[in-house]
């Protein structure tokens, strides 16, 4: 006898600018509906500003969508199949059946202290809801102001082991930051995370590609603290990395991040690649505040270059790879960064574009984080100025 072929995923995106935001995610909500043809949606996932009134935001979505698991975020600027929507521009919506996939989310607010611990706290509620798959991935959504951000990742990791793809992002607040915002379901969430898995019977496959070229000569981290590389090769990071650039005079904290976002640092990779960190910002006392995840004492960086074209160069070598794997999916989850966006300029819509040119029918979907997940190898999966993606 033989075995009938799963479900097929049907998923649609909607979105809106509509200023009243109960009416905004009404109407994104109900064109992300549409394509679905009367199924029940599994996932409704959202992406908007942060300048809506998020609980009447999410009330107008969920007016159409009824109970369906919702999870998102705010973030700085999103993707919906082809569409950049800018600072304030308003929301998309993702409507998804469940096909071969099985969805189940776990969050939590005003997470302190301990990011390792709730990683796995949220991962093991996730994973327990979902029930055991061969396959699975975790999408981590998580808010940019955690501080750093690899030791969530590193909790859920304790717990997906390295079978299990993990993919996502940091939200924020259109780079003011201040308060960003993770949505589950009905609720509104801060200084908080929310770990979405995908049970599925087959592999989910994470690609992640940059555009960045190193242009230094490799630096060993020698002290760090917290969030900041303090030295490199035991000197201050700050003459260091300014020495790598050629700069005649130090920059003013002030006008640091004008530089830094065009020369963020690469972290050096058993194989050769590297990790991007970009360096937010520059003290008094000559140490570098790195967003997201800093280097450990030991590693090895470079500072890289690049440009919007280098940048944008990579969109196609995402898309087709995550297609490859899954050929039939219905829709392609995007993660960029908000610096990437920052860099791009006017050229910012160009993104979105190339990426929904790439996949053709399958509708793209996603928005630009303040950091970005993809675990392909080992334990490290936190990025910052990259793309991810993975096919469902």
């Amino acid at each position: 006898m033989i075995d009938p072929a799963p479900p097929r995923v049907r998923a649609g995106t909607g979105m809106s600018g509509l200023k009243d935001a109960f009416e905004a995610g009404k109407a994104a909500a109900t064109e992300a509906m549409d394509p679905l043809a009367g199924e029940s949606p599994a996932l409704v996932m959202v992406f908007a500003t942060p300048r809506y009134d998020l609980p009447a935001l999410l009330a107008g979505v969920r007016s159409v969508t009824g109970t369906a698991l919702l999870v998102g975020s705010t973030g700085s600027g999103e993707i919906i199949k082809g569409e950049y929507l800018g600072f304030g521009g308003g929301v998309g919506v993702l409507a998804m059946t469940s096909g071969p996939y099985r969805f189940a989310a776990a969050s939590a607010g005003e997470i302190s202290g301990d990011l390792d611990k709730a990683g796995r706290t949220l991962a093991r509620a996730s994973r327990a809801q979902a029930g055991s798959s061969p396959y699975a991935a975790a999408l981590l959504i998580t808010d940019s102001l955690l501080g750093d951000l690899q030791q969530f990742v590193q909790g859920v990791y304790r717990i997906t082991g390295p079978k299990v793809a993990i993919v996502g992002g940091a939200a924020g607040d259109e780079q003011q930051f201040v308060q960003s915002s993770i949505f589950h379901d009905d609720a509104v969430l801060h200084m908080g995370a929310l770990v979405l898995w995908i049970a599925s019977d087959r592999p989910l496959k994470v690609v992640t590609r940059h555009g960045w070229d190193p242009i230094g000569a490799p630096l060993l981290v020698t002290r760090a603290e917290g969030t900041e590389i303090a030295e490199l090769g035991g000197r201050s990071a700050a003459a260091v990395y300014e020495d790598q650039l050629g700069l005649t005079s130090t920059l003013a904290p002030e006008a640091f991040w004008a530089t830094s976002i065009l020369h963020p640092f690469g972290l050096l990779q058993p194989d050769g690649r590297h990790v991007i960190r970009v360096a937010r910002s520059k003290t008094e006392r000559g140490t570098l505040m790195i967003h997201g995840c800093v280097p450990s004492v030991g590693s090895a960086v470079q500072v890289m270059g690049g440009s919007v074209d280098s940048l944008l160069g990579v969109t196609d070598e995402v898309v087709d790879d995550a297609l490859d794997s899954q050929p039939d999916a219905a829709v392609l989850l995007t993660f960029s960064c908000a610096a990437r966006a920052m860099i791009f300029g006017e050229r910012a819509p160009e993104e979105a574009r190339h990426l929904q040119a790439s996949a053709g029918a399958v509708p793209t979907f996603g928005f630009y984080c303040c950091a970005e997940f993809a675990r392909t190898a080992g334990v490290l999966g936190t990025h910052n100025a990259t793309l991810t993606a993975v096919a469902l």
